[in-house]
């Protein structure tokens, strides 16, 4: 077999030069202290991956919204999930920025992330929004945990980077909160 084969979707580019191998850190162009950036990277891998997943989730749910609300509440998705998109690649470029490498393929990912993908069914649009919410208080979580390793580290543009962000999560959670106050959404499980 050529290369090495991770299953079936992740394999080594045959003839490829490796430029850093996965789960290493090294010298960054802003000078950050290895070890310390080491920390952060797998900090914001948790968050970029958790984040990557949520992207996913809101998307499908964008997708499959039905009833009365349909159209604001896509119309919300939509934006929410493009705004997790973005959020996601933040992390990710922060990540390249310490020297280390981002989460990429679907196991790294899935490994990394706290927040979990649902089954590919199709749910109520309430319950789709319940599972959201929950999956954007995980990832709210994460994304506080790192704040005081930033702080402790020193890392200022981590630090920075997930405060900005984590306003802009609270702000979906709450808008879906308030969806989910609506007696006009679809109910049932």
């Amino acid at each position: 077999m050529p290369g090495n084969q991770q299953g079936r979707l992740v394999h080594d580019l045959e003839g490829a030069t490796v430029r850093q191998e996965w789960g290493t850190v090294r010298e960054n162009p802003i000078r950050f202290d290895a070890e310390e950036a080491a920390r952060m990277v797998e900090e914001l891998n948790a968050v970029h991956a958790g984040a990557f997943n949520l992207f996913y989730l809101v998307r499908k749910h964008y997708w499959t919204a039905e009833g009365a609300e349909q159209g604001d509440v896509a119309a919300f998705l939509e934006d929410a999930y493009q705004r997790l998109r973005e959020i996601s690649d933040a992390f990710a470029q922060r990540i390249v920025e310490l020297g280390g490498v981002p989460a990429s393929t679907p196991p790294q990912l899935q490994k990394y992330s706290p927040v979990h993908l649902e089954a590919e069914n199709l749910y109520s649009l309430r319950a789709s929004l319940e599972g959201d919410l929950e999956a954007y208080a995980t990832l709210v979580a994460c994304l506080r945990d790192a704040v005081p390793v930033a702080k402790e580290t020193g890392d200022e543009g981590s630090r920075e980077l997930l405060e900005d962000r984590l306003k802009e999560l609270e702000a979906d959670a709450d808008t879906i909160d308030d969806y989910l106050d609506s007696d006009t959404l679809v109910g049932g499980r």
